[in-house]
């Protein structure tokens, strides 16, 4: 099994040349949380990883021997990042068809910067999730904080929190929807409980500084500020029941 920041290492130069670069060279800190969360957490089974494109999570986790299944609604959007790191990635619009998995075959699900981006039956999503996961199995949500400073500080100014016509173009753009909505704590809280999950823990992260005086500003803001005004919510829950059982809507 490879540690993480020296499969952080390996990823820089595979991945240099690769068009995700930017965007994976953006969300590096966040990948190294994720993968130090799943390797604290996971059980004897695979690890199931839920809106994988462009799969650096996916390759972190498979480097560090860590048994894993991608889905995405469109994996072909990181073919060569599959096919370079030999991953497994299944095609699945997961608000509209049941995923392609066994019931109980996972012992932990990593659904990362995924649910903001729902935009038909988050319901029907998170009860898959408990399907597929073990009794007792460990589902790692990441979102974006409602409450983030950043966008208190937006509401305060009289913007919006995300731009709608930006948000939606995505569709078009990058293949899927860009954030419905972000969620307060509370809310996640209810949408877990209500499919089956006790929350355990919740974490408050920010990973993304800017260069130049405005990350050097947000770096003592986030530092005086309380944790809970931070830009994301970890979430991490167990399966202790069966969840609803829902059918897709269509």
């Amino acid at each position: 099994m490879m540690p993480v920041d020296d499969a952080l290492g390996a990823l820089d130069a595979r991945l240099r040349d690769s068009d995700y670069f930017p965007y994976y060279r953006a969300h590096r800190a966040r990948y190294r949380s994720d993968a130090l969360r799943v390797l604290g957490t996971m059980g004897d089974g695979p690890v199931l990883e839920v809106g994988s494109v462009p799969c650096h999570a996916t390759a972190l986790l498979a480097l560090c021997g860590v048994p894993v299944v991608g889905v995405d609604v469109a994996p072909e959007r990181a073919q060569a990042t599959i096919d370079a790191f030999g991953l497994d990635v299944r095609r699945c619009d997961i608000e509209r068809a049941p995923l392609p998995l066994a019931d109980a075959h996972f012992s932990t699900v990593l659904f990362a910067e995924t649910f903001e981006h729902l935009r038909v039956d988050p319901q029907f999503v998170l009860s898959e999730l408990n399907r597929v996961l073990t009794p007792g199995g460990t589902l790692l949500l990441t979102t974006p904080n409602l409450y983030s400073a950043q966008n208190i500080a937006r509401f305060l100014a009289g913007r919006g929190i995300t731009d709608g016509l930006s948000e939606f173009s995505k569709l078009r753009t990058v293949g899927h929807m860009g954030h419905v909505r972000e969620y307060a704590p509370a809310e996640v809280r209810r949408f877990l409980e209500a499919s089956g999950f006790a929350i355990e823990r919740v974490d408050f992260a920010h990973y993304h500084y800017r260069p130049g005086k405005r990350g050097m500003l947000a770096r003592v803001v986030f530092a005086v500020l309380p944790r809970r005004f931070r830009s994301f919510q970890v979430v991490t829950a167990r399966k202790i029941r069966p969840g609803p059982g829902l059918a897709p809507l269509g």
